[in-house]
């Protein structure tokens, strides 16, 4: 089964991210596939406010799936792991 790709999540979380490195004086350009942690554009300060977002706007828990940087470490990561079904709240 394939999962439909939501336009609205990348759109919020290139928003999201693309504050926050506002936030960090970085204004350069930001694709979809950027690496954001390790790159070093953001750090694991961002990283725990990333998740808290992810969990509240999405509805997935982390403890539960497992916690992979990797999979929060671009716009198109971050939109494959909330469109997961596995990641779906049930």
């Amino acid at each position: 089964m394939t999962t439909t790709e939501r336009p609205e999540v990348r759109s919020r979380m290139r928003h999201y991210i693309t504050q926050r490195l506002i936030m960090k004086g970085d204004l350069s350009p930001l694709s979809d596939d950027d690496l954001l942690f390790t790159s070093g554009r953001l750090d694991s300060l961002d990283a725990v406010e990333l998740i808290m977002s992810i969990e509240t706007d999405y509805g997935i828990n982390f403890s539960d799936i497992g916690f992979d940087l990797t999979r929060l470490d671009s716009i198109s990561a971050i939109a494959a792991l909330v469109q997961q079904p596995s990641a779906e709240p049930a």
